[in-house]
């Protein structure tokens, strides 16, 4: 407040200083008649002064007072050239209007120009909260690098990796956090809130594709808590990706149905089985929401809608779009299988996105793979087994009704 009331008397300082020269004459005008009685007094002075000098004869000084006295008497009496440099002397009404309507419509005009383009409803930031708010980023900063120096020298230290995790959850690294939810979990023991983190990282690092770690993840979420049935969105969200319709539909019925009736995600789930509803029936379904990730997720250290909104809408996709990003996703999980190729559920993901992307031979390959890099493992070789059961259920789901 006292900064503007500085700039209003600086304003109304500089207005006054720029209009002074209409507030009235600038020198008062010498009176013509004063100054012919001054000149004429200063003549008597003169002679008198030569007389004592010696200079004039005293017949030609009294002829020379004579005569400046006559003349002197008749600039006195001459009323009318005085009255006329009196009215010389008065200021300019006129010019005097300009200048008080000059000083009064300026902050009128100032003023309503900065209501009309300005922003008076923004808040105040003064320096010192702004230059706090950039000592709080720096230090924020400063701590993230500490805690990654001290991991790389100590990467058994589970505490770090537990404090790091929800940090870079916040600040959008979610391939970091997505490592280091797993390390803490690995280190420190699971939780319920450690795997909810790893799940929500990796599923936004995933652009939105639930992958086969984020689908354990839930599974172990529900052995800890079973009341947390809302991490089962991923389970259905993961059976509609892999083209499962009929499954995901399934999960989704027995979310609603399970649900409380003020759950923030029941409007979610409920848009998705719509959708799949649709898309079982051969219909066309539009445009649809994207599904959010599970309200337990937001509520341990998750990242803020914006972050999710991020993920791109896979069903909103045209077809050839969404062609295109599925084998990006299946690309990237063929190349992550060609360097480990341990993983069976993997390997049993891969053929079932082939089988949905029509790529038949494709996906009979990988399984085929699977079972040459998992020969030693009997367990994962009848869940391959099983697998390549269902992937003929698959194609029929994906056929035209």
């Amino acid at each position: 407040m006292l900064l503007w009331v500085c700039f209003a008397i600086l304003t109304a300082a500089v207005v006054a200083l720029l209009l002074r020269p209409l507030r009235r004459a600038d020198t008062m005008p010498v009176e013509p008649a004063a100054a012919d009685l001054a000149v004429y007094r200063d003549q008597l002075r003169e002679l008198d002064a030569e007389r004592e000098r010696g200079l004039v004869i005293e017949s030609e000084l009294e002829s020379a007072r004579a005569e400046v006295a006559r003349r002197l008497l008749k600039r006195a009496g001459d009323d009318k050239v005085v009255a006329s440099s009196r009215d010389d002397t008065t200021s300019h009404p006129r010019a005097q209007r300009i200048y008080l309507a000059v000083v009064a419509l300026l902050p009128v005009v100032a003023i309503g120009l900065y209501l009309v383009s300005g922003s008076p409803h923004l808040a105040g930031h003064p320096y010192a909260e702004r230059q706090a708010a950039e000592e709080g980023a720096s230090s924020v900063v400063a701590l993230i690098a500490k805690v990654e120096e001290r991991l790389r020298e100590h990467p058994e230290d589970g505490r770090g990796w537990d404090v790091v995790a929800p940090i870079y959850l916040r600040l959008g690294r979610f391939a970091d956090a997505a490592h280091a939810f797993a390390e803490a979990n690995r280190l420190e023991g699971e939780t319920v809130k450690r795997l909810l983190g790893f799940a929500e990282a990796t599923l936004m690092a995933e652009n939105g594709i639930v992958s086969e770690a984020v689908r354990r993840t839930a599974l172990r979420v529900l052995e800890l808590e079973p009341q947390r049935i809302e991490v089962g969105v991923w389970l259905a969200l993961a059976k509609e990706q892999d083209g499962d319709l009929a499954a995901a539909a399934a999960g989704y019925r027995e979310l609603l149905a399970k649900a409380p009736e003020k759950a923030q995600w029941r409007s979610a789930v409920a848009e998705r089985l719509d959708l799949v509803t649709k898309k079982l029936n051969g219909e066309n379904p539009g445009t649809a929401p994207k599904p959010a990730a599970p309200e337990a997720a937001a509520g341990n250290g998750g990242p803020d809608a914006a972050a999710r909104d991020a993920a791109p809408d896979v069903a909103a996709m045209s077809p050839a779009d969404r062609d295109a990003f599925i084998q990006s996703m299946v690309e990237r999980l063929a190349a992550r299988l060609k360097d480990n190729g341990k993983d069976a559920e993997g390997w049993i993901r891969l053929a079932r996105a082939y089988k949905v992307l029509g790529r038949d031979q494709d996906a009979a390959n990988a399984l085929a793979s699977a079972r040459e890099n998992l020969a030693d493992d009997k367990a994962a070789l009848d869940q391959i087994a099983k697998a390549e059961q269902s992937l003929d259920q698959i194609g029929k789901e994906q056929s035209p009704q």
